[in-house]
């Protein structure tokens, strides 16, 4: 699959597989492996710590919106109406208030249950950022490659071909949604594992400070873990009047 620029609601992944592999990345970073994605509050957030970042929110009833920008595609921002959230009444404004008053957001996406959507945008955007931010998530191997990169390995290696494997078996477990928590435990435990024995620039713990219960704990609350529903943040019911993007 590949992003088109300006991305398209095409262009994504389901809700739930996009979300899977989001929240697999989130929970192998919860228990030491480096790779950009923090979960909290029935949302994955990834940040390059350059200026780049987007967040998943997981809404009731099967919903759920996609927000971020990109530090290069970003000035259409500064467009005088520029709304990325002229959509349905039941996205979540007061989490967009909030956003937005700690950054402009360069685009948003809702996933109504069954389909992705967005704004019709203007010409003069010909790149919201998408291709940048999302193509590791696009595919199962490009998320493991994503993982395998931060650890400082090296493709058609052995060490490579181990992670892939152990990796591989993480991200088909959170598509498949159907996972025991043993199951779970025994996968996360060979991957953080892995992880450990890596000499990465990205990896900051000692091995025996790699924590698989906290892997476990964000398996669950993303609902990866077969038992446990994921978290979600409530709909809402109508746009507040006279909202708008970055008051003031």
């Amino acid at each position: 699959m590949e992003f088109r620029t300006p991305g398209r609601p095409e262009d994504l992944p389901p809700f739930d597989l996009l979300w899977a592999r989001a929240a697999a990345l989130a929970s192998l970073e919860a228990g030491g492996g480096a790779s950009q994605h923090v979960y909290a509050d029935a949302v994955v957030h990834h940040d390059d710590a350059g200026g780049n970042e987007w967040r998943l929110a997981r809404l009731d009833d099967g919903r759920g919106v996609l927000v971020g920008a990109d530090h290069e595609c970003d000035e259409h921002v500064d467009i005088e109406g520029y709304d990325p959230y002229v959509g349905p009444d039941w996205l979540p404004w007061t989490w967009f208030a909030e956003l937005e008053s700690g950054r402009e957001q360069g685009f948003a996406y809702w996933w109504d249950g069954a389909v992705w959507d967005r704004i019709d945008y203007p010409d003069i955007i010909d790149n919201d950022g998408l291709n940048l931010l999302l193509t590791h998530l696009s595919t199962t191997e490009r998320t493991v490659e994503r993982v395998l990169n931060f650890l400082d390995l090296r493709e058609s290696t052995n060490e490579w071909e181990e992670g892939a494997l152990i990796l591989t078996r993480v991200l088909e477990l959170a598509e498949r949604g159907s996972g025991t928590e043993e199951e779970w435990r025994e996968v996360l435990e060979a991957a953080l594992d892995f992880a450990a024995r890596q000499d990465s620039q990205y990896v900051n713990r000692a091995k025996d400070e790699f924590d698989v219960a906290a892997s476990i704990a964000v398996a669950r609350a993303t609902g990866l873990v077969k038992g446990f529903d994921a978290e979600v943040k409530p709909a809402e019911n109508g746009r507040p009047q006279g909202w708008v993007p970055r008051p003031g």
